[in-house]
């Protein structure tokens, strides 16, 4: 059931959700500064990074979204929505000499969906509860290269795949019956409820999982360029349809199959002026054909990013703008869904707290997805926070 023919009847609604632009297909991906990132931390689509710090860090993410979805058809019909999830968990060992071991938990897509609407034409309820979760798990193992190369490093990640998702509409009873009364029996309190669920799981190559980057490193300049394979996917749905809540009219089990696209990202970083920072990143996935319960069609996704900060001593007794980094960063994104694309901005700011090293970068973002013709438009605001602890209670540095 594709949900933009449907919205166009109702008259009253409320909903929960992260993005209405492709809801039924694998839902939002996570924001595309995440996937660029090119300095610091840990980052999924570039493990070589992580050889380079020499120091334990524990990292987590919060994420909070709040978006008003129009219709581009009629303006008459529209919904705000709000999301609050932990999108990533990240935790890195670097073992000296001999690399770093790293690994993380990230949300690839994620939905969650939750409609309730009027439809003034039947004269009944119609409710839409979905959920939607695919997960990547990342153990890495990244290691500096020897003697003159020293300044490079690589890094071998192996990607699990796991999830599930669920969804459930419900057509409430009718409230008024206008045909012969010997028949209201047949519609009056009786609800039609279509439950779907299914899960998650890769189904290529043993070798199809793993991706490896290169990682170039120097006191003011950092470059880097990663590759990733595709990989197929399944998902085992299973479909029941109640009439009311205990009669099962229908039951069937099927295989939707779909490919995710290979990957490449690539970046730069450049210092300049002592503590001026300027970092630029691409990122292409060659989607092809289409996923999804209704066959929604997908495009080759690009992401360019930038971003300008400025970064402080981390010292405790510095002044707080001096000790402190500041910056904004910008995105577009072609994102996977045929004719859809984001447009994104944020500023943000990373925070040492006291004098032991812990971390803590709050963003304020905001930007618009334009899903085209077919699709709602979603200007959109939120914030992140990420909070990174440091083993030994100590501020990490880059080994030289």
């Amino acid at each position: 059931m594709k949900l933009y023919p449907l919205i166009i009847l109702f008259a009253v609604g409320v909903c929960s959700a992260s993005s209405l632009i492709g809801y039924n297909a694998l839902g939002q991906e996570a924001m595309p500064q995440n996937s660029t990132l090119i300095r610091n931390g840990i980052s999924p689509q570039n493990p070589a990074l992580n050889a380079f710090e020499n120091k334990t860090k524990f990292g987590t993410s919060i994420y909070f979204e709040y978006a008003i979805p129009t219709n581009p058809l009629n303006s008459n019909y529209s919904l705000s929505l709000n999301s609050f999830n932990v999108p990533s968990i990240s935790m890195l060992v670097p073992l000296g000499d001999f690399g770093a071991l790293g690994v993380s938990l990230d949300q690839k897509f994620f939905a969650n969906n939750r409609i309730e609407l009027k439809d003034s034409i039947l004269n009944a309820d119609i409710s839409l509860n979905s959920r939607i979760g695919l997960y990547e798990l990342n153990p890495t193992y990244s290691l500096r290269l020897p003697l003159a190369l020293n300044n490079f490093a690589i890094g071998v990640s192996y990607r699990v795949f796991f999830g599930n998702s669920e969804q459930t509409t419900t057509l409430g009873a009718d409230t008024t019956w206008a045909g012969n009364k010997r028949d209201a029996w047949m519609s009056r309190g009786v609800s039609v409820i279509q439950k779907e669920t299914g899960d998650f799981e890769s189904a290529g190559d043993w070798w199809r999982p793993f991706g490896a980057s290169l990682h170039f490193h120097t006191k003011s300049v950092d470059y880097f360029f990663s590759y990733f394979p595709s990989v197929p996917m399944k998902r085992e749905i299973a479909t029941r349809t109640q009439f009311s809540n205990t009669d099962t009219l229908s039951e069937k089990n099927g295989t939707e199959n779909f490919i995710l696209p290979k990957r490449f990202a690539t970046g730069v970083h450049l210092k300049f002026a002592q503590n001026q920072n300027i970092s630029f990143g691409y990122e292409l996935q060659d989607w092809n054909g289409s996923i999804g319960s209704a066959k929604i069609e997908t495009q080759t996704e690009k992401t360019y990013f930038a971003e300008y900060k400025i970064t402080g001593t981390g010292l405790y007794y510095s002044p707080f703008l001096q000790r402190n980094n500041f910056g904004i960063s910008g995105w577009i994104a072609q994102k996977y869904i045929k004719g859809s694309e984001e447009y994104g901005a944020s500023i943000f700011t990373d925070l040492s707290l006291g004098r032991r090293g812990t971390l803590v970068s709050l963003a304020l973002l905001g930007g618009f997805r334009d899903g085209g013709k077919q699709y709602w438009e979603e200007p959109f605001v939120g914030f992140k926070l990420n909070l990174t602890g440091v083993g030994n209670w100590g501020q990490s540095a880059r080994r030289r």
